[in-house]
């Protein structure tokens, strides 16, 4: 199937930023929204950021890029869209909504995706009849700028659907890592929440200081920014919303209440101005000052997201490649979890889960797969082999 027309729902941040996206490949544009005062204000954007780009040398025309989406409160400018990409906020009901509009409205043929970040595929997929081309392509923000897209088929999803998908992405000039089936959280968010349950345990256990986590991440795994701290940037709101996603559909918690604490406390972050740390004013962003040194062990620090990252591997839902993938265009690491992983020694990361399981925490379980390699002897790049061969 050639797609050359792709309707977008929702005109915010994400929504508009995928339209752009969408036109700057090529295709024709349809961005829908309940009002023309969201619709104008993500024209307003685009335009900018179109503009911005042109300044740069980094496209010719600003302005047939623009000419290519068309604005509407009706569906009916997407009755001859091929694919659809839904990017509504995370409301079940609300996207199953869209799902079902965008079922009723367009052809036959097309393929209706959704931009969820934590909701199932199949919930969505079930309010429509072409359950078999629904599918979930998760972009990040911004998403003219970020490289990744997580694929994700639900139960339903056949494979023609996947591979349209999969090279949509490719031509939005974007890296897609599509997974086997679906999972709560997928592959970043599963990731990113074990990352701040292990920062959140060692604080509240009396470990460490957060700034002495923070400067492990920051100074010693060279992340951009430390595990606190992009909790704030992201939103300690959406950050527990992830969490609660994932403990409700099975996935094992980690006892932690700070987080829980600052969103009663309305402290929410850079959007607020104060969540873990203080920033210069509400939604204005500030790299935060931490100390040089740290007594944090990074394989300590990583070694939960390590073990959940092995469980994905160890059950075929990705390799250890696409693990390292989405760290690197999905959350600006320098380098992949799983080779940081090999790096620090799968010995050690064993070692500390071993640990942290035996006082009691569940999730800390070593997966098979990491007790194997490390069985074997293959620990990591000293020894030429770990999650990957050197």
């Amino acid at each position: 199937m050639m797609i050359s027309k792709i309707a977008v729902v929702g005109a915010g941040t994400m929504g508009h930023g995928i339209a752009e996206v969408a036109a700057l490949s090529g295709f024709e544009v349809a961005l829908i929204d309940i009002s023309w005062d969201f619709l104008n204000k993500a024209k307003e954007r685009i335009s900018e950021s179109l503009n911005k780009l042109a300044e740069r040398k980094q496209i010719s025309d600003a302005k047939a890029v623009l000419d290519r989406i068309s604005f509407n409160t009706s569906y009916d400018i997407a009755k001859d869209a091929d694919f659809a990409i839904e990017a509504v906020p995370e409301k079940l009901e609300l996207k199953r909504t869209v799902f079902r509009t965008l079922d009723t409205v367009m052809p036959s043929h097309a393929v209706l995706a959704t931009n969820t970040s934590s909701i199932p595929i199949s919930d969505i997929a079930e309010a429509t009849n072409r359950k078999e081309k629904v599918i979930g392509m998760h972009f990040f923000n911004p998403p003219v700028i970020m490289k990744l897209v997580e694929v994700i088929p639900s139960k339903y999803t056949n494979r023609e659907t996947v591979d349209l998908t999969i090279d949509l992405a490719k031509k939005m000039n974007k890296i897609p890592v599509s997974l086997k089936y679906e999972i709560p959280g997928f592959v970043s968010n599963r990731i990113f929440i074990r990352l701040l349950q292990e920062a959140c345990r060692e604080v509240e256990s009396g470990e460490a200081k957060i700034e002495e986590v923070d400067s492990t991440a920051r100074n010693k795994l060279k992340l951009p920014m430390g595990l606190f701290e992009l909790a704030d940037y992201v939103g300690l709101d959406v950050v527990v919303d992830i969490w609660n996603v994932l403990v409700v559909r099975g996935t094992p918690d980690v006892n932690c209440s700070m987080f829980k604490t600052k969103v009663n406390e309305k402290n929410l972050g850079v959007k607020t101005g104060k969540g873990f740390y203080t920033y210069p004013a509400p939604g204005k962003y500030a790299k935060v000052q931490l100390p040089e040194s740290s007594k944090v062990d990074p394989a300590r620090l990583i070694s939960l997201s390590v073990n959940e990252a092995s469980w994905m591997v160890e059950n075929g839902i990705v390799s250890a490649k696409d693990v390292d993938t989405v760290m690197i265009y999905g959350f600006n690491f320098p380098k992949g979890l799983m080779e940081m992983a090999d790096e620090a020694g799968l010995d050690k990361i064993l070692k500390n889960l071993e640990d942290i399981y035996s006082k009691g925490y569940q999730a800390y379980k070593p997966t098979e797969l990491l007790r194997k390699l490390v069985s074997e002897g293959k620990i990591g790049k000293g020894k030429g082999e770990g999650f990957h061969k050197y």
